[in-house]
């Protein structure tokens, strides 16, 4: 079954997200995340641990509208919401997408299509490449969807628009990978949620 969880603060979607394995969590436990590892997803479900917000990733949030819009210019078939929600599958798969596809419809309420992760980066390398993969995969999983694209702006001004479609052998081997993880740690999260 798919929650739908409106973000309501930073904090809020903080909390949300130690209740179960997003995009970024799954990357890290499948080995592809160059910024984080097993032990870091472990570190932010049963700690809290947060990885701290570096001048890349501020600036690169403040920049993400630009990115869109550079998307919307070389995709101008899709309508793009951004969703403002966290989505959850089976009470533990999360995914909070950056924005959602939709064909012909521009209504925020409008069926989704697609999924669009949006990257800034100094180089789009292989491994950022591999683990925006990942993510897209993760989230077609969550969403119950077939494609997605992940656009990246390197160095500021060369765009990348990568598509993806759905890998359902892929997208097994995540979801065994995120249930073993959380049949290890899940008692240990919800015991905190309790207290």
């Amino acid at each position: 079954m798919l929650e739908e969880l409106k973000i309501t603060s930073l904090k809020k979607w903080r909390e949300q997200r130690r209740s179960g394995i997003g995009g970024s969590d799954i990357a890290a436990l499948m080995g592809v995340n160059p910024f984080a590892n097993a032990d870091d997803v472990y570190r932010s479900k049963v700690e809290g641990y947060d990885i701290p917000e570096t001048e890349q990733m501020r600036i690169g949030k403040r920049i993400e509208p630009f990115i869109v819009r550079e998307f919307h210019h070389a995709k101008p078939e899709f309508a793009i919401v951004n969703p403002k929600r966290l989505y959850k599958r089976d009470k533990i798969y999360l995914a909070t997408p950056d924005r959602l596809l939709c064909i012909g419809n521009t209504a925020p309420q409008a069926k989704p299509h697609a999924i669009l992760e949006i990257k800034n980066c100094e180089y789009w390398s292989k491994e950022k490449r591999t683990m925006a993969a990942y993510q897209v995969q993760w989230y077609l999983f969550v969403l119950g969807l077939k494609f997605g694209y992940v656009c990246a702006m390197e160095k500021g001004w060369k765009l990348h628009v990568q598509p993806i479609v759905r890998d359902e052998e892929l997208i097994e081997r995540m979801r065994d990978t995120a249930q073993m993880f959380w049949e290890k740690i899940g008692e240990k999260v919800e015991g905190l949620e309790k207290v």
